[in-house]
């Protein structure tokens, strides 16, 4: 039981239900990983909506499962405690019309993450709104209501004003109408169109709302015109490009006094010799 919800396990053919896969135990470092299965039907509700949107609109998103396993002769009695056999941190959900499949994997996950954070790179190390940007998301929201023509892949609202790309690669969320609660990241936009760069299941209907956040190239130039942000741009957009140092200066290529001998001393090589060398005859 999970608050005042009871889940079966998938087995019983009773909705909601939960159902999970093998624990392997390991001794290294190795990710370990499970899937957990939630099965739903119509009637079956997250926060007001089905697991199948919850899951789409990012709601397992950094959500952590726990398995303990119960050492007890009676189910009323725990006085023995339980003993953990794995914790882990959900990577990826998979859902259909009736099953979310929840992708997890252990802690040991974290040790994947790209080190040091900070790359010397010309685009931006940071994430918009992460807290080394240090943008305020709400600040930059903006709501908006649709307008008709939408598609499966476009969403149409005359308010939006915008210069074309603000809100490229950036997304949006949907927030009343059939697909109130799904988050779609954005493809291109234009003045009163956004486009989608994965489909919605059906389109937006005239009326829906929906609120916008805008995307980030990592560039200098955008960070500071478009977010006036420029203090915190985590990228370094004065390193020489790669071309430059295999090349050298001008474009010439670079001299290299490493090897011995080398440098205007050193004795011609092939055709054209030293006159001093003998020529047969």
């Amino acid at each position: 039981m999970v608050g005042a919800t009871t889940y079966a396990h998938s087995k019983s053919g009773v909705t909601p239900a939960l159902s999970r896969g093998p624990i392997k135990l390991a001794i290294g470092l190795q990710v370990e990983s499970i899937d957990v299965d939630i099965m739903f039907d119509a009637s079956t509700f997250i926060l007001g909506t089905t697991p199948g949107a919850f899951a789409n609109a990012g709601g397992f998103d950094g959500a952590r499962i726990k398995i303990d396993k119960l050492l007890t002769p009676d189910l009323n009695d725990t006085s023995r405690g339980v003993v953990n056999l794995f914790n882990g941190t959900i990577t990826e959900c998979d859902v259909t019309s009736t099953k979310v499949t929840i992708h997890v994997a252990s802690d040991l996950v974290y040790l994947n993450a790209v080190f040091p954070h900070r790359q010397f790179q010309p685009p931006c190390n940071n994430a918009l709104f992460d807290s080394r940007c240090g943008l305020n998301k709400a600040s930059f929201a903006v709501n908006g209501t649709c307008t008709a023509g939408n598609t499966n892949t476009d969403i149409m609202a005359s308010a939006l004003t915008q210069a074309t790309g603000y809100f490229a690669l950036g997304y949006v969320v949907i927030t009343s109408g059939v697909n109130n609660g799904l988050i779609r990241a954005v493809k291109a936009s234009v003045s009163g169109d956004l486009t989608l760069a994965y489909p919605l299941p059906t389109p937006c209907a005239t009326g829906d709302t929906f609120t916008a956040y805008p995307g980030c190239d990592k560039l200098q130039a955008t960070c500071s015109g478009k977010f006036s942000n420029l203090a915190r741009f985590g990228g370094f957009p004065y390193l020489p490009d790669p071309n430059t140092l295999a090349m050298g200066q001008s474009g010439t290529a670079p001299i290299d006094n490493s090897g011995a001998g080398a440098g205007p001393g050193d004795i011609p090589r092939g055709r054209g010799g030293r006159k001093d060398n003998f020529d047969l005859v």
